[in-house]
C-alpha cells in the first residue's frame, strides 16, 4: 500500500481515517474509526483480558497492522487508568505511513489526549523499544508478518490488517498458525472481521472462538481465547 494514493476523510464519529480508492478501502470503518477501535481492540480486547486476569502485574500485545497508529494511542490512552499493569505493546507494519499523512489525522484533538503523544508514538524509532510511559513500552517494527519472529508471548492479539478482499493472504492458516502458536495461555484474539473462514480457523487450532456484537452498524466481529 506504499505507493498507492490515500486520502483523509472523516468518519461518522467525527474522528479521521485513511481512504485507499484504488482499493475502496478504508483503514477504519467509515461509520467511526476511534468507536470501531476502541470497541474491537480496547474493550473487547485490552478491557475484557484485564478483567479476567485482575491481578496480572504484566500484559504483551501483538498488533497485525500498526497503521496510523491509532490503537496504540488509544491502548496507550487506557493504560494511564490501569497504571498496575505493565504493557509491551508490539506492532508490525510492512508500509509504515508518511508522517505528512499522519499529522492530518485528529485523533489527539478528539481524544482529548495530547497529540505530542501521538506524534512521539509515529516520530519514535522503528524495532527498538520505546518507552511512553513508566508502564508503556512501544515496539514498532518495520516488516511483513510473514518475514516476522514474533519474539513475545502475547497476551493479546490485535490482528487489524486489511480486509480478506484486500488482502485474502493475510486470512490464511499460514499467517494465523505462527500467530496461534506464539500466544499464551488465556490469551485473547480479537479481530473486526466476523467471517466464517476465520471462525472456523481459530476453532480448528483449538482456540475458543465467538462472534460477539461488532462495532457501529457491524452485526458481529470474532473475539478467540487460548485455553490450553
Amino acid at each position: 500500500m506504499k505507493n498507492f494514493k490515500k486520502l483523509i476523510c472523516t468518519t461518522d464519529d467525527g474522528s479521521s481515517t485513511i481512504f485507499l480508492p484504488q482499493f475502496n478501502e478504508y483503514y477504519h470503518s467509515k461509520y467511526g474509526a476511534v468507536s470501531e477501535s476502541e470497541h474491537v481492540f480496547i474493550n473487547n480486547g485490552f478491557s475484557f483480558w484485564k478483567k479476567k486476569n485482575i491481578n496480572k502485574k504484566s500484559c504483551n500485545i501483538f498488533e497485525v497492522g500498526f497503521g496510523t497508529g491509532l490503537n496504540a494511542f488509544l491502548t496507550y490512552k487506557e493504560s494511564k487508568f490501569k497504571s498496575n499493569t505493565k504493557l509491551t505493546y508490539s506492532s508490525v507494519e510492512a508500509h509504515p505511513l508518511k508522517f505528512s499523512e499522519i499529522k492530518k489525522l485528529n485523533y489527539g484533538k478528539n481524544l482529548n489526549e495530547s497529540f505530542e503523544t501521538f506524534n512521539f508514538i509515529h516520530h519514535s524509532d522503528w524495532d527498538s523499544p520505546v518507552q511512553l510511559s513508566d508502564n508503556f513500552t512501544l515496539i514498532k517494527n518495520k516488516s511483513t508478518i510473514q518475514n516476522f519472529n514474533i519474539k513475545i508471548n502475547p497476551d493479546i492479539i490485535y490482528f487489524d490488517p486489511f480486509c480478506y478482499r484486500v488482502q485474502p493472504e493475510m486470512w490464511s492458516k499460514k499467517i494465523i498458525n505462527p500467530i496461534v502458536n506464539s500466544m499464551n495461555k488465556n490469551s485473547v484474539f480479537v479481530t473486526f472481521s466476523s467471517m466464517n473462514i476465520l471462525f472456523d480457523l481459530l476453532k480448528d487450532l483449538k482456540l475458543d472462538v465467538e462472534k460477539i456484537p461488532g462495532p457501529n452498524k457491524k452485526k458481529k466481529m470474532i473475539r478467540a481465547i487460548k485455553t490450553y
